[in-house]
């Protein structure tokens, strides 16, 4: 019989991560609509923003002003989907900043048999654009560039809502 102890930390967050990232990807996949996010699942996206929120609360994670969202944004990402989320590159300031990601957890060629790349892209746009509206309703997120698209990696700018 396995029991959790014997199973090493790292090995436990490898698969709840692959579990969680994958139960997102399911959250937003649509058949139908091609790469649109049905807004019947949007309210899910809204549900795990707030969640999102309640622990930057509790943990007194920043958030006041761009720079603040990027580090805060990206240690949820990575808690929730894994350290391919990890943010590489980060280019802060209090009114914009920018994410480089080399590697997502969300698009994985392996995992993807299922799922087109334009869908994992409106996915992956969804989950940020309402992490960031938990987090500060005052900016919005944009993603430039996408693995899932064909970029060579994923960039988001984090900004003030105009």
């Amino acid at each position: 019989m396995i029991r959790v102890k014997d199973i090493p930390m790292a090995t436990r967050w490898t698969m709840a991560t692959n579990v969680l990232t994958r139960l997102v990807v399911a959250l937003g996949y649509e058949p139908v609509s091609g790469t649109k996010v049905p807004s019947f699942r949007n309210s899910m996206f809204s549900a795990m923003s707030r969640e999102i929120r309640a622990i930057a609360d509790r943990y007194g994670m920043p958030r006041e002003n761009a720079s603040d969202l990027v580090q805060t944004l990206g240690a949820i990402s990575v808690i929730l989907f894994g350290p391919e989320f990890e943010t590489r590159y980060i280019e802060g300031f209090p009114d914009e900043a920018v994410i480089r990601l080399t590697g997502c957890a969300m698009f994985r060629e392996e995992r993807m048999r299922d799922v087109t790349h334009h869908q994992v892209s409106s996915i992956c746009q969804a989950y940020v654009e309402h992490a960031i509206q938990g987090l500060n309703p005052g900016y919005t997120i944009t993603v430039t560039k996408a693995r899932c698209r064909g970029d060579p990696f994923c960039e988001m700018v984090i900004g003030k809502k105009r």
